[in-house]
């Protein structure tokens, strides 16, 4: 198997032989993360890593975590390695860039529910800076709860017309359980989500629509593990 010279991977790990599950890690982590990076992979090989394959996962995403990469970052919190915790909160405190710290303090929500997160997302809706919320508005579903749903009809009324249109879009896919764009002839528009936002039962089915698709999702770094779907 090859693997990128980008990252340190010692000799002897690369070497293997290993499990096809461990495999499938190295090749899409260390060799070839386009599939990852861009929401294609299904990561349940990830709960076929034995407890040995586990910590050895762990510790060469936590080497390779100072390359500051979106998809080293996420595989912290995709391994729930609590260990990687005080490396990535003194990365964030090093970081300015608000695009960055959204996607390690990401990783903190997944992994220890650290309320940073929040205050990015919070800081990155008031930004005038193009692109910011799009790039992580999938992540505003690890909320878990109607903070998401919230933010998503808060967005409905942002300056940035694509972040409109993608809030809405997922919105109608919450709603309506599907992972791809809701048929037009189908979807609702943005009164039906602003108008309904107030009633108790529409706030709970969106809810457990949140929660549904949290623990369901399996692709990409959309993937947010829950405390239901811990591997180890």
């Amino acid at each position: 198997m090859r693997l990128s010279d980008s990252y340190d991977v010692p000799d002897e790990i690369a070497a293997g032989p290993h499990s096809p599950a461990f495999e499938s890690f190295l090749r899409n982590w260390f060799g070839n993360p386009w599939a990852l990076t861009h929401g294609e992979l299904d990561l349940s090989f990830l709960e076929d890593l034995s407890p040995d394959e586990l910590r050895t996962a762990r510790a060469l995403i936590r080497r390779n975590l100072r390359l500051g990469q979106t998809h080293i970052i996420q595989g912290a919190a995709a391994l729930r390695d609590l260990e990687a915790v005080p490396i990535l909160r003194a990365m964030l405190e090093a970081q300015d860039d608000l695009d960055r710290r959204l996607t390690i303090a990401g990783a903190l929500w997944n992994l220890v529910r650290d309320p940073i997160f929040i205050t990015c997302l919070g800081q990155a809706r008031r930004s005038d800076r193009r692109f910011l919320v799009t790039a992580h508005l999938y992540s505003v579903v690890w909320l878990d709860d109607e903070r998401a749903l919230d933010f998503l009809v808060d967005l409905l009324d942002h300056w940035d017309s694509l972040a409109r249109a993608m809030a809405l879009d997922l919105l109608n896919m919450l709603e309506f359980g599907r992972t791809t764009l809701v048929p037009k002839e189908m979807a609702r528009g943005p009164e039906a989500y602003r108008s309904r936002r107030p009633d108790p039962a529409f706030r709970e089915m969106m809810t457990v629509a949140i929660r549904t698709w949290n623990r369901t999702r399996k692709s990409g770094m959309e993937f947010g593990w829950s405390e239901a779907r811990e591997p180890g």
